[in-house]
């Protein structure tokens, strides 16, 4: 076990070397082109091998937000599956629900992230986002709802509707961000994917 990772470390250290030695030859071939020292051959080369490397970088990323997108429908798709869902003080099972409990269950079941259960511990996590930026699974949070400060969290779902166990009359409901209620307690949105 122990060699296993030494041998992955000596892998890491050795791509780390590899990058920084093309990376210099690169530069340095491209200095020589400039100065007119080396042939345009070789410099078409060094361009060739930028372009192959960008794209390979411009195709991972966008893999990355695709896979992010993904995981955000599915928290969507989760979270819809306990629509109508009781409401439960303290909740965080399909017996019931309370909102911090919902978010909490569902990120665990749909991504195997702890998120906690906890309204301002939850917003401790991942990034902001500014309003009206959301993406589906965001986390949106909302102050002086029941009590002052931060107090209740929903799932961002699309357009302008979330998820989330509204209290014990109504339960896991979906609502609109732009209702008079939710708009004037608005308090902002994580992006944890």
């Amino acid at each position: 076990m122990v060699q296993d990772v030494n041998n992955v470390k000596k892998a890491v250290s050795r791509s780390r070397s590899d990058r920084a030695m093309r990376r210099r030859d690169a530069v340095g071939l491209a200095m020589l082109v400039a100065l007119g020292l080396a042939s345009s051959a070789a410099g078409g080369r060094l361009v060739d091998a930028a372009k192959k490397d960008e794209k390979r970088k411009k195709k991972k990323k966008g893999k990355k937000k695709q896979d992010a997108s993904s995981s955000g429908r599915e928290v969507v798709r989760v979270a819809q599956k306990y629509k109508g869902a009781r409401y439960v003080w303290g909740g965080s099972s399909p017996k019931g629900f309370d909102c911090s409990g919902f978010t909490w269950y569902v990120y665990k079941k749909a991504t195997g992230m702890d998120i906690t259960h906890g309204v301002e511990e939850q917003w401790h996590f991942g990034h902001s986002v500014g309003r009206g930026d959301w993406q589906p699974g965001d986390i949106v949070f909302f102050e002086n709802t029941f009590e002052r400060g931060l107090s209740h969290v929903g799932i961002y779902m699309s357009g302008d509707d979330f998820i989330h166990a509204e209290n014990e009359d109504t339960g896991v409901v979906v609502s609109s961000l732009v209702s008079d209620y939710y708009s004037k307690h608005y308090a902002g949105a994580r992006r944890l994917l």
